[in-house]
């Protein structure tokens, strides 16, 4: 150990205030970034875990690859495992079969994972068992029990039976499909694979089929159950599974046969060369006959895709997370240092006088840093990592319900990366190291007579200057001195000292300015991310408040609705309907543990909205904006039961005499509507006011279908209709509207009533329940009925029970029930989750910023301790000498909380452009809570630091100090 590195440790033992606050810093720094990225590292694992079971962990799949592309996976370096899948012609199920078991089966042999991996997830077995050998066959499940007519596929059980059973024989016909397409105007021809699927629109493909192909028998040892499509495309279709003997893929390479294709399945070593493999296959295959697929979903949690709008949203969120955490630490290492540096001139300048080069200086500084971070970043790894475990545990029913990871065996953990505690690691050394080296350069150009006289310290702009010399002619020319200034004014001086201290110390000042204004912004800036993360989870998931049980009545499907409630024109009598509503709602009364929440009748209605009431938003739902600015579409028109109603209109501050007039109550509209649009969500209001909208019946059209109304060519209102053919007709208003029906809306609400969604593109119009019978020109949708059961399913499921029951004397309704109870607990829960993730960060950058304002400000008063100690000693009196300071540290919260307000505002900016990616009407509120709540913190954290150091900095007389500073 040589001199420069004992009198660094020296240095650090000599100030140990400074030294463990600076390793406080670092480690909370270091175990912030550590926390994050292992955070991300684990939450993206258990996303691949859960879609790895689901899907199956393949990367890449080549439908229909050729004998040569086929030949070069052998042997390609970068494939980790394959599996191929080959299909061995089609089997025609004759007209006889074809309506209720489809017109083709396909032969496939069965997918095979390795012993290692578990490339595709194999088809769902839902009776006996996988084939295991050659000569065994799993079949679709709709087979099962299943006598056949003479077709391509035969079965012969026990004592000659024919019905196809476990341990059956079957023999397949296999043959080759051809499609030519009758749309298109080349006559495209293809092979009917699997691939091109076997249910057309009639008259656009004709279907030949030669049966060339031979046959495959086997025994029958399971069912498996048949969607019809699949993840993977070699799985798509109705299948014939046989097990491979090992030679059907290279007959399938071999032969002429169109029909007859192999799926290569494969993952790599590095999942970067993916999608380089699946271009290089794309250049091989006939997107006509097969294609080339990436497993998207899965690639996106090995970090090689991902550019939808949300993931554009979190990558910029957590781009401006890197560069606060980076700024945060940045910012506490270099205060300590600068001051550090600033407060020991005289130090490196009497090094300097006895021989200490530059470099030497420089790395006294440095060393200083390395052991600091030798002790703070192993501690800050370690903090990270209990605290991230802490979350997760804390927050494990949540990220299992978020994940959706329970149903696939997977536990929610932690996963330690060495990869990612290295990355943390030097991202915090980097950052002491940066922080340390603009503080070591200055220590190094620091001459032995410039240290000793600390003229360093001292500067002096051209306007201080000036005034000094103004003040020094006054005194020349026998004046009397006057203090200047408005700071001397008003705090005499105590002031104009530390007016003095703040214009010529100014390399001092901006440190610890600086050091507030981080302090400032990161507080604003975690809560700024808070309502960010609580606005995008309070958006895509919806809580269902107050609905745990709810039950969907329709009136047109019951058996006993006839003549009762649906009359002979088929239409819902609407009066009978009200009252057969109310009557289940007052039987539903007193259901154990549950409280009946409402009900609601909906109706759909073509309406008019006039262009008075039409905003800007109304182009976000399904509707049509006309020529005259009025809007045509259809609505819901939801009738709210009595009491619910009056409570609504109370709770909206609305009079009853106009909204509950049982003779023409006044209608409200809902007008805030959370719409998810291809990725993105956004709130939308599609009114403007109030008014009165038209619902509307129009005339049939014979060999027409109305299409609604819309501006007809020279931009009149008309109703459109239109033909299969693809002929239109535009009729006026006035002839094809056969009914209309005023509804004055009077009222314009953001929320809902329990149990109507606004997650919709269609517009609501609510009224009560007496206003049902008078609309005659709406169509009847459905009826619900809520039920709050506490949040408890298993009180929501007893009550579910006792309501069946009850049903049984409503013949004319026909009630579905849903239990709502575990979706709100699992959304509650993923909120529970993101708002704990959004606690943790605020509180760790909360910490890093009392650490960042305390260790500046402290050591920078602890610092000055010769200088207070002169004060005292020409006779500054212990008021004169808290109001000195506290003029300074005003200065400083004053400066800094304007300046770190502005870094806000520039972060703010980018998470709300990052925000509106996804949420494309997000606008960020002004943080004004956030800001008070960080004037507050700061301003309680220097008085606490100022108390602090003037303690430790007291000076009993000038000799002490001078004598304490020497040494």
């Amino acid at each position: 150990m040589n001199i420069f590195t004992r009198f660094s440790l020296r240095s650090l033992f000599g100030n140990r205030t400074r030294t463990i606050v600076s390793i406080i810093g670092i480690a909370l720094s270091c175990a912030l970034v550590c926390a994050v990225l292992t955070s991300v590292v684990s939450m993206s694992n258990m996303l691949y875990e859960r879609t790895a079971a689901d899907e199956g962990s393949w990367q890449v799949e080549a439908a229909n690859v050729p004998a040569d592309a086929h030949r070069s996976l052998e042997g390609d370096g970068r494939v980790a495992a394959r599996l191929d899948v080959a299909e061995l012609g089609a089997i025609q199920m004759g007209d006889d079969n074809a309506a209720d078991y489809g017109s083709y089966l396909f032969a496939k042999t069965w997918p095979v994972n390795p012993a290692d991996g578990h490339l595709i997830s194999e088809p769902e077995i839902t009776d006996g068992r996988a084939p295991e050998a050659p000569g065994e066959i799993a079949l679709p499940h709709y087979l099962k029990g299943v006598q056949l007519a003479p077709c391509g596929l035969t079965a012969q059980g026990e004592n000659g039976a024919t019905t196809i059973e476990l341990g059956s024989t079957v023999t397949a016909q296999l043959g080759e499909r051809t499609l030519r397409y009758l749309e298109d105007d080349t006559g495209l021809t293809v092979a009917g694979t699997s691939l091109q699927g076997t249910f057309f629109s009639e008259g656009t493909v004709e279907e030949t089929f030669d049966a060339d192909l031979g046959q495959v028998s086997g025994t029958v040892v399971g069912f498996y159950r048949s969607y019809g499509f699949s993840s993977t495309r070699a799985l798509q279709g109705n299948s014939v599974y046989v097990y491979p003997s090992g030679n059907e893929v290279e007959g399938a390479l071999a032969d002429a046969s169109d029909a007859t294709c192999v799926y290569s399945i494969l993952t790599t070593h590095d999942p970067q060369d993916a999608l380089t493999i699946a271009d290089e296959l794309s250049a091989d295959i006939d997107p006509q006959a097969g294609g080339v697929a990436t497993h998207t979903s899965l690639l996106r949690w090995q970090g090689v895709t991902g550019s939808s709008e949300v993931w554009n949203t979190l990558y910029m969120i957590a781009g401006v997370l890197a560069v606060v955490i980076a700024v945060a630490g940045v910012s506490l290492v270099y205060n300590s240092f600068a001051i550090s540096v600033a407060e020991r001139t005289r130090q490196f300048g009497l090094l300097a006088s006895l021989g200490a080069s530059k470099r030497q200086l420089r790395r006294t500084v440095l060393t200083e840093a390395l052991l600091l971070s030798a002790v703070g970043i192993p501690i800050g790894l370690v903090l990270g990592l209990i605290g991230c475990l802490a979350v997760f545990q804390l927050t494990g029913s949540g990220l299992a319900a978020m994940f959706d990871v329970d149903a696939y065996g997977i536990r929610v953990s932690v996963t330690v990366s060495p990869a990612v505690l290295g990355i943390s690691a030097g991202v915090a050394l980097a950052t002491v190291l940066v922080s340390a080296w603009i503080p070591a350069l200055r220590a190094s150009r620091v001459s032995a007579v410039d240290a000793i006289r600390q003229t360093r310290d001292i500067h002096l702009t051209r306007r201080a200057r000036r005034a000094l010399a103004r003040a020094g002619k006054s005194t020349a020319d026998g004046g009397t001195v006057r203090l200047r200034g408005l700071s001397a004014r008003l705090f005499g001086i105590p002031g104009f000292i530390a007016h003095r201290n703040l214009t010529r110390a100014t390399s001092k000042g901006r440190v610890t300015v600086a050091a507030l204004a981080v302090s400032v912004a990161l507080l604003i800036i975690s809560g700024v991310i808070g309502s960010v993360m609580d606005y995008a989870s309070g958006t895509a998931i919806d809580a269902a408040d107050g609905t745990d049980l709810q039950v969907r009545i329709d009136a047109t499907t019951a058996e006993g609705s006839t003549g009762t409630i649906v009359r002979e024109d088929g239409k819902v009598d609407n009066e009978a309907l009200a009252d057969a509503l109310a009557r289940l709602y007052d039987a539903a009364d007193g259901l154990e543990g549950t409280t009946r929440a409402g009900y609601h009748a909906s109706y759909v209605a073509d309406t008019i909205v006039p262009a008075s009431m039409v905003s800007d938003g109304s182009d976000h739902f399904f509707g049509t904006l006309l020529a005259d600015g009025s809007w045509s579409g259809p609505i819901y028109v939801d009738f709210i039961d009595t009491a619910s109603w009056e409570t609504y209109v109370d709770g909206l501050g609305l009079s009853r005499e106009e909204f509950c007039d049982p003779a023409r109550p006044q209608a409200i509209a809902l007008n805030e509507y959370t719409l998810n649009e291809g990725g993105t969500y956004g709130y939308y209001s599609p009114l403007s006011g109030t008014g009165t909208v038209e619902t509307v019946s129009f005339a049939p059209l014979e060999g027409m279908y109305v299409g609604g109304v819309v501006s007809d060519t020279n931009g009149q209102p008309s109703v459109w209709y239109n033909a299969p053919d693809g002929s239109e007709r535009f009729v006026p208003l006035d002839e094809g509207i056969t009914a209309r029906k005023e509804i004055i809306v009077g009222a314009l609400a953001d929320t809902a009533p329990t149990g109507i969604s606004t997650r919709s593109g269609t517009l609501h119009i609510l009224l009560p329940v007496s206003a049902m019978a008078a609309n005659e020109t709406l169509g009847f949708a459905d009826a619900q009925m809520n039920f709050d059961a506490g949040g408890s399913a298993e009180t929501a499921a007893n009550a579910q029970d006792a309501l069946e029951l009850v049903a049984t004397d409503f013949p004319e309704l026909d009630c579905t029930y849903t239990n709502y109870a575990d979706t709100k607990m699992q959304n509650r829960m993923m909120s529970d989750t993101v708002q704990t993730f959004i606690y943790c960060f605020t509180v760790i950058c909360g910490l890093i910023a009392v650490a960042n304002v305390f260790n500046t400000l402290t050591n920078s008063l602890i610092l000055r301790r010769r200088e207070f100690a002169v004060l005292k000693s020409i006779g500054m009196g212990e008021s004169a000498f808290r109001r000195m300071i506290a003029y300074e540290c005003a200065s400083y919260a004053l400066r800094g909380f304007a300046i770190g307000l502005a870094l806000a505002a520039i972060a703010a900016a980018f998470l709300t452009q990052a925000m509106t990616y996804s949420f494309t009407t997000f606008t960020l509120e002004p943080p004004i809570a956030e800001a008070a709540a960080a004037a507050g913190i700061v301003l309680a954290v220097i008085v606490v630091s100022a108390a602090y150091a003037l303690r430790r900095s007291h000076a009993a007389n000038v000799v002490e100090a001078l004598r304490d500073d020497a040494i």
